[in-house]
């Protein structure tokens, strides 16, 4: 399965917002990839599953089977958001 495509970057603004209120929910922080926005980092694969409730209706199953990090890091990347590796930033 796919991100779906009508998923925009004002979607994942309203997501940014909503992880700015209510926190990351357990077992939703990310390792290794998040997107920087605003010098704070979000973990992207809750940003796509939160913003497909703003654009569907319905927050996107982080299932592997329904999704991978990697298709949501490159996904927000074709969005114009910033996407780092904080593994690779640490010494």
């Amino acid at each position: 399965m796919a991100i779906p495509t009508n998923i925009t970057r004002e979607h994942v603004l309203r997501a940014i917002q909503r992880v700015d209120r209510e926190g990351i929910p357990p077992r939703r922080n990310s390792r290794k990839w998040f997107l920087e926005y605003d010098k704070e980092l979000y973990p992207v694969k809750l940003l796509i599953s939160w913003a497909n409730e703003f654009a569907n209706g319905e927050e996107l199953d982080s299932d592997p089977n329904v999704f991978i990090l990697d298709m949501a890091r490159k996904y927000l990347e074709s969005l114009d958001f910033t996407i780092v590796n904080i593994a690779l930033t640490k010494h």
